[in-house]
């Protein structure tokens, strides 16, 4: 996991025991925020491991072969 990828999951995992914490002591209603902050942080960490993931898998040999094959037939 990158540096990036370690803060944005720190910092769901920390609003997601602000929140807990928040909402033992108020309603539902008032620690909501925290909960959606939670969510969001949660889910920018999947998308940013996700594009990572996707830019370092390793393509097959016979695939960068056919793409080069292309772009010599359309010169």
């Amino acid at each position: 996991m990158k540096l990036s990828e370690i803060l944005l999951l720190a910092v769901a995992a920390g609003f997601l025991v602000i929140w807990i914490a928040e909402y033992q002591r108020t309603s539902f209603g008032d620690s909501y925020w925290l909960l959606m902050l939670f969510l969001g942080f949660l889910l920018a960490f999947q998308y940013v491991r996700t594009k990572r993931l996707e830019r370092e898998k390793v393509v097959s040999p016979t695939i960068k072969q056919m793409v080069e094959d292309r772009k010599k037939k359309k010169k």
